[in-house]
């Protein structure tokens, strides 16, 4: 049996392809995170803003919530860069890789 088979997922291009799996993504859930956090962040701020602005919130309140929501976007930035440029390196290392 081929190592490939190990991947064999029943679909028709696999067992065509005998078992090896045809694609698949170098894309990792950290990228995925670090987007979420990002957006959560802008998201925290704004909401942040628009409860100031209609005067739910106090000001020592509003502080710690927007600091909060800069510093989860911020941490979010940071956490997709790394990744994209993770990935980047592994496909310099495999220009065959379909991106």
């Amino acid at each position: 049996m081929p190592a490939g088979e190990l991947l064999n997922s029943g679909s028709k291009k696999a067992i065509e392809n005998n078992g090896w799996a045809l694609r698949f993504s170098v894309k990792s859930s950290e990228l995925y995170s670090g987007q979420a956090m990002f957006i959560l962040g802008i998201a925290i701020v704004t909401l942040t803003l628009i409860f100031l602005w209609l005067g739910k919130l106090d000001s020592d309140a509003a502080l710690w919530s927007a600091g909060s929501g800069i510093f989860l976007s911020l941490i979010g930035k940071r956490k997709s860069i790394i990744q994209k440029k993770k990935t980047r390196l592994i496909l310099s290392r495999y220009p065959y890789w379909k991106q």
